[in-house]
C-alpha cells in the first residue's frame, strides 16, 4: 500500500462553513457581555437564596422544614429563570452596547 503525500479531496469539507474573518470583538461589546454574564449570575442565586429563606421562615412558623426550603428554592429557580428570560428576549445587541457606554 503506498502512502500519498497529499490530502484527499474530502478533507476540506469542513472549511465550507468556517467564517472567512472572525470580526474582533471591541471592549465595550465585551463589557456587555460581562455585565449580562453577572446579571444572569446573580439574578439566579438571589432567586435561590431570598426564596428558600422565605421557605425556612415558612417552615419555622409551620414546621414542614424540607418540603418548604425545597419549594421555596425551586419557586425562585423558576421565577428567576423566567426574568433572565424576558430580560434577554428584550434585550438586542444594540442595547447591550448602549448600556456598555
Amino acid at each position: 500500500m503506498k502512502w500519498s503525500s497529499t490530502a484527499p479531496t474530502h478533507a476540506g469539507w469542513y472549511r465550507a462553513r468556517a467564517p472567512k474573518q472572525i470580526k474582533p470583538v471591541t471592549v465595550e461589546e465585551s463589557r456587555g457581555m460581562a455585565d449580562s454574564a453577572w446579571s444572569i449570575f446573580s439574578r439566579i442565586a438571589t432567586g435561590l437564596g431570598l426564596y428558600a429563606a422565605v421557605g425556612w421562615l415558612l417552615s419555622l412558623w409551620l414546621g414542614h422544614a424540607p418540603e418548604l426550603i425545597a419549594a421555596g428554592a425551586l419557586i425562585g429557580l423558576g421565577l428567576a429563570f423566567y426574568m433572565v428570560l424576558k430580560d434577554l428576549s428584550r434585550t438586542t445587541p444594540n442595547d447591550a452596547r448602549r448600556r456598555s457606554k
